[in-house]
């Protein structure tokens, strides 16, 4: 990302993971005044402080939107804007779908349904 930006960064860094790497990765490509927004909740953390990240980088990880932007997020959804992927299982292949995600095996997200 420096390379790609003449060694400036990004303004803008979204990590839709969260795990350890990827948020090294966000800080490190990012720009002097930009923005890290960590999205994922994969167990990453990014440590903050003078001199760790490039000059006044904002660093946020939400982890819900406010109630407009969710009715706007359901908006987009019901318009086919969205798409979520899942996979689904009953209660009793919820073992499985466990299995199927440490493994990597889960295409998005799985969901276990009680009466499936």
């Amino acid at each position: 990302v420096r390379e790609l930006t003449g060694g400036v960064g990004a303004e803008a860094v979204f990590d839709f993971v969260g795990a350890e790497a990827t948020v090294r990765t966000a800080g490190a490509v990012a720009a002097i005044e930009g923005d890290v927004t960590i999205v994922g909740i994969g167990g990453g953390a990014l440590p903050v402080g003078f001199g760790l990240l490039p000059f006044e980088v904002s660093v946020s990880a939400p982890y819900w939107g406010s109630r407009a932007e969710l009715v706007e997020v359901l908006a987009l959804a019901r318009a086919g804007a969205v798409s979520v992927h899942t996979e689904t299982f009953s209660l009793d292949d919820a073992p499985l779908a466990y299995e199927r995600l440490h493994s990597g095996k889960i295409g998005g997200r799985a969901v276990i349904l009680p009466h499936g």
